[in-house]
């Protein structure tokens, strides 16, 4: 009886300590057909990641007690198209770290907090996706930012009554120049609306980026404002660019524009301009899978306004979430 109720003991105190520990396997498929024309030649072809990239990870923590866990995540993109996983190998993030009332650490490869703020800018612009104008050509004129970066020290404040923020350090990586990459964000969220400013460092290519993020959920309508300057070098200019996106949600559908433009000065004068349009429409099937189909245009000019390339694409596909 007794050796009875020490295993049911034992069974109980595993199960608890099983209950304080999570690990969840995600994912997402996302493939599509369309055209893209790239400064006049037209292709047909699979479109790997319309909306978003496809990929899958793990994801966990563990309870540590007094309000104290251990977080990772491992995420790994790829290419439906081909199967072909994106080099490194886990793209996405490989990190790990510490969270509780300090706020969140997180260590190893991810998005830099600068990142944020540019995701809010573009958070209702055609759905932040393959057809968003900004992330996808215009804003790259005079050099566009690194996303995430290695061997990266990033910290989360806690929640503060709307007010969030943070800091991220990327360690230098090369021996023959300085790779670091220093980035800040501040914030305030409340309700519908949310506002952030985020800053980043890059000294391997000497750019320093200012980022002015804001959205606001109308109810029937949601809308997203970004304002960027990339501060470079005396040869590769400064740049100057803005966002603007809304999206509408009528049932099961989703619509959405996004318009971006940017211009690159050199030397006080005008050296190139870009800018695009991009429109979609997404249909929920169910909880996990939608429907998607879009099209987005750019146009790059030199300062004197003659046109220097152009890209369309206009794709339809499918997404389904796991």
């Amino acid at each position: 009886m007794k050796k009875s109720l020490i295993a049911l003991a034992v069974l109980a105190a595993s199960g608890a300590t099983m209950a304080q520990s999570s690990v969840t396997l995600y994912g997402r498929a996302d493939v599509g057909v369309g055209s893209e024309k790239v400064d006049g030649d037209s292709t047909t072809k699979m479109i790997n990641g319309g909306l978003t990239t496809s990929r899958w990870g793990l994801r966990g923590t563990e309870d540590l007690g007094g309000g104290l866990k251990a977080h990772f995540k491992f995420e790994q993109r790829l290419d439906l198209s081909t199967g072909e996983v994106q080099s490194p190998s886990f793209k996405g993030e490989a990190s790990m770290g510490l969270m509780g009332g300090f706020g969140k650490l997180t260590l190893g490869r991810g998005y830099t907090v600068y990142d944020d703020a540019r995701a809010l800018s573009v958070s209702n612009s055609v759905f932040d996706s393959s057809f968003t104008p900004a992330g996808n050509g215009v804003f790259k004129s005079g050099g566009d930012y690194a996303s995430r970066a290695n061997s990266q020290i990033r910290y989360d404040l806690p929640s503060m009554g709307g007010v969030y923020g943070g800091l991220s350090y990327a360690f230098d990586q090369k021996a023959d120049v300085d790779s670091t990459i220093t980035a800040l964000l501040l914030g305030y969220k409340n309700g519908p609306m949310n506002f952030a400013l985020g800053y980043q460092n890059q000294k391997e290519t000497e750019d320093k980026y200012l980022q002015l993020a804001g959205a606001y959920d109308l109810g029937a309508a949601a809308l997203s404002i970004g304002y960027n300057t990339r501060s470079g070098t005396d040869a590769k200019g400064d740049d100057t660019e803005l966002t603007l996106g809304v999206n509408v949600p009528v049932g099961a559908f989703d619509f959405s524009v996004g318009y971006a433009t940017s211009k690159t000065e050199i030397g006080g004068g005008t050296s190139a301009k870009a800018s695009g349009l991009g429109l979609g429409a997404t249909y929920k099937m169910s909880k996990r899978t939608k429907l998607y189909a879009g099209l987005r245009d750019i146009e790059n000019k030199d300062g004197a306004g003659n046109k220097t390339g152009e890209n369309r694409l206009y794709a339809v596909g499918v997404r389904h979430d796991f």
